[in-house]
């Protein structure tokens, strides 16, 4: 028989949450004692515009799915659209009233503006950099017919 928890993560759409609301739900379960800075990841996003797509949004699904799957056993007692209810109230109140979840989205707003523009180009970081320095002599090289 399967879990409740697997059928909950078999099931959630989280890939087709917007922006907005992933930050909100991420914002609503930010633990401040997790190894992840939140607040200093979107902080990035001015010099990394590019991680908000890269990596940060497979990271925030992930931290939402384990988080709801951890608040959906503390709310066992509840039923599936009474859950639904609570945590709607609750997203929606991070984005209406949260003051840090409006400053995250005003930079996560930024850093889209930015790797959406025409006119901009995001340069590699110096770690690619040096990987395509020293990689490119690969490209003259010609294969071989045995």
């Amino acid at each position: 028989m399967t879990s409740r928890y697997s059928q909950f993560k078999e099931q959630l759409p989280v890939s087709q949450l917007s922006d907005e609301t992933l930050l909100a739900f991420r914002v609503l379960f930010d633990n401040p004692l997790d190894i992840v800075d939140l607040a200093q990841d979107i902080a990035d996003l001015a010099l990394f515009p590019e991680r908000l797509k890269d990596s940060y949004r497979e990271e925030w699904e992930a931290y939402v799915l384990k988080s709801l799957a951890m608040e959906i056993k503390k709310q066992e007692n509840l039923s599936p659209a009474e859950f639904i209810e609570q945590m709607m109230a609750k997203v929606e109140e991070v984005q209406q009233q949260n003051d840090t979840y409006n400053n995250l989205l005003r930079q996560v707003h930024l850093a889209k503006s930015v790797t959406q523009s025409e006119n901009t180009f995001v340069f590699p970081t110096p770690l690619r950099q040096q990987l395509t320095a020293f990689l490119l002599p690969i490209t003259t090289i010609v294969p071989s017919e045995e």
